[in-house]
């Protein structure tokens, strides 16, 4: 009977690391795991002085506040930061640039 339950105990103790390991590695470094799929159309970039609006294909971050994406519109790779460009899911009010990329493909 104690050889039953030592092995119960230690299958519990050794599920219960398993699960905490799991819990911290999917939440490690501030990461949010409940909506992991994020979709970002537009992006105003500061160019030159000016806030320029462009169409976003494709997008990726960084782990640092920077992120690069592929425009629709001129079809070229921009890299930026939080602090020179915002990314959009709509369309941005026209207050919120300054032009839209005059580039077409």
């Amino acid at each position: 009977m104690k050889k039953g339950l030592l092995k119960k105990i230690l299958y519990c103790t050794l599920a219960t690391g398993v699960v905490a390991v799991a819990a911290l590695t999917f939440t490690s470094c501030n990461k949010d795991i409940t909506d992991l799929h994020y979709q970002f159309n537009y992006a105003v970039i500061e160019e030159n002085g000016q806030d320029v609006l462009h169409k976003v294909k494709s997008w990726a971050d960084s782990d640092s506040e920077s992120f690069t994406i592929q425009t629709e519109c001129c079809d070229n790779y921009i890299w930026s930061s939080a602090n020179r460009g915002n990314l959009y899911k709509n369309k941005p009010d026209s207050s919120a640039y300054d032009v839209e990329c005059e580039h077409g493909n």
